[in-house]
């Protein structure tokens, strides 16, 4: 699907915005369009977000919650995601 612009970004980032928060977890990167040094080409302007939660299973009730679910269904409409969980130590 293509991406349906900034109208819809808007409406998906204030649905989810609160619910990163109530879950644990905060922004560390969002709304950039990362530099591609190696690999496969990232689309062009194409934006990321990179959110840390204190634990994997923080991450996923966020990612299973009815509140996030609402969030969800508009990005869906608004572009095309791709989604990551990595576990992991600094």
């Amino acid at each position: 699907m293509p991406d349906q612009g900034p109208g819809k970004v808007g409406e998906y980032v204030k649905a989810s915005g609160s619910t990163v928060e109530d879950h644990g977890g905060r922004y560390l990167v969002a709304g950039v369009v990362p530099e591609q040094v190696e690999g496969d080409t990232w689309p062009d302007g194409k934006v990321s977000a990179l959110i840390e939660f204190p634990t994997m299973a923080k991450l996923k009730q966020w990612y299973d919650s009815p509140e996030y679910a609402k969030a969800r269904l508009i990005r869906d409409e608004a572009v095309t995601a791709r989604v990551i969980f990595v576990d992991g130590n600094a």
